[in-house]
């Protein structure tokens, strides 16, 4: 069975929910009032801003195939588990990736709240062991 890292993309986390629960209702993660809060699948923690989501996956071909259906979710970049998801992504969708997960400093403080220095996120979202 193949496996396949991919980065995924979702501008409306609403509509992915709701086509979620049509095309694949088994995969719906709900809460304790039956909201829809998730979709079922092996992936690292999203990443937000906004309404838009990036994610890094990894399915077998079939569920590789369900995603590709899903019309609101987008594959930025997707190669063999383990292979170099950004290298494997053209400019256009490192575009949304840069805009969705942009990697600005962030200071890191002491309990005092005097700055110590600054952390800046990494390049890749998340990765598998």
């Amino acid at each position: 069975m193949a496996y396949w890292d991919l980065i995924t993309y979702c501008k409306d986390t609403k509509a992915l929910m709701a086509e979620v629960a049509k095309v694949v209702p088994n995969r719906l993660i709900k809460d304790e009032q039956s909201n829809p809060v998730g979709f079922a699948i092996d992936k690292t923690p999203t990443i937000r801003n906004g309404t838009e989501t990036l994610a890094v996956v990894r399915v077998t071909d079939e569920e590789l195939a369900v995603i590709q259906g899903l019309k609101s979710l987008q594959v930025l970049a997707q190669v063999s588990a383990g292979g170099d998801l950004l290298a494997a992504m053209v400019q256009a969708e490192r575009t949304i990736y840069d805009r969705v997960y942009p990697r600005t400093p962030v200071p890191v403080q002491d309990e005092t709240g005097q700055v110590i220095g600054q952390y800046t996120p990494p390049e890749l979202i998340g990765a598998f062991a």
